[in-house]
């Protein structure tokens, strides 16, 4: 971040700082297409959470009152677990950020299990408070097959690595072989399976595709990284 970084808004626990501004005159029909905000995910901190920071820049020729819904999802079944309303206000040509810890999720068998995902919803406002709209409830309810879809898929495909694995243990196993042998072994095994779990990465990759394409102009959604455990 750089020097023009206007405030910080720690977020673990929805911590939230308003800049008191000097007083501007409402706005009415206001263009507010020069606010903007990216997300930049951070490398891992810890394995109880990945961070997030919401950087929003303001471009506008005035100063911007500005509120965020973040709405947490569960990325197993799409449930809305917490909602966050950050707010602030910041100068022309200046940034304010919010951080973001995302929890790890709930699936029953963590088989690539995710970091929560998140919707955000932007207000802005000039000489008042702004309100954001928050997509969550909306967008879930367009994704909700699709989800279903990427449950069912994941399921199966852990059933086949449980299967890939047993068969490991049975074709090659570790008593009685050198390691070179029980190596080659293993290679055969995995490169015999290789093109029936691909079926399943490949389905998991066109949901999650499909998911994104829906009003992405409205639902995006951030965060829901793979858990490497």
């Amino acid at each position: 971040m750089n020097d023009k970084m206007k405030s910080v808004l720690p977020f673990a626990l929805c911590g939230v700082l308003l800049l008191a501004p000097a007083d501007h005159a409402r706005g009415e029909d206001v263009d507010f297409s020069c606010m903007s905000y990216r997300v930049w995910e951070k490398s891992l901190v810890s394995d109880r959470f990945n961070e997030n920071d919401i950087v929003l820049k303001n471009d506008c020729p005035g100063a911007v009152y500005w509120a965020l819904c973040i709405e947490r999802i569960d990325p197993w079944t799409g449930e809305i677990m917490e909602t966050h309303n950050p707010v602030g206000y910041v100068e022309p040509e200046r940034k304010a950020r919010v951080n973001l810890q995302l929890k790890r999720g709930k699936h029953m068998t963590g088989f690539r299990n995710r970091y929560q995902e998140f919707y955000i919803g932007t207000g802005y406002g000039i000489g008042s408070s702004a309100t954001p709209e928050c997509p969550a409830a909306n967008c879930e309810a367009q994704k909700r097959e699709l989800r279903a879809q990427v449950r069912n898929n994941i399921v199966q495909w852990d059933r086949a690595e449980k299967a890939l694995a047993a068969n490991l243990a049975q074709e090659c196993p570790t008593s009685s072989w050198d390691n070179a042998t029980r190596e080659e072994c293993e290679t055969r095994v995995r490169e015999d399976s290789l093109a029936a779990l691909s079926v399943y990465s490949e389905k998991d990759q066109e949901l999650r595709d499909a998911m994104a394409a829906i009003d992405p102009d409205n639902c995006q959604m951030w965060g829901g990284s793979l858990i490497q455990d």
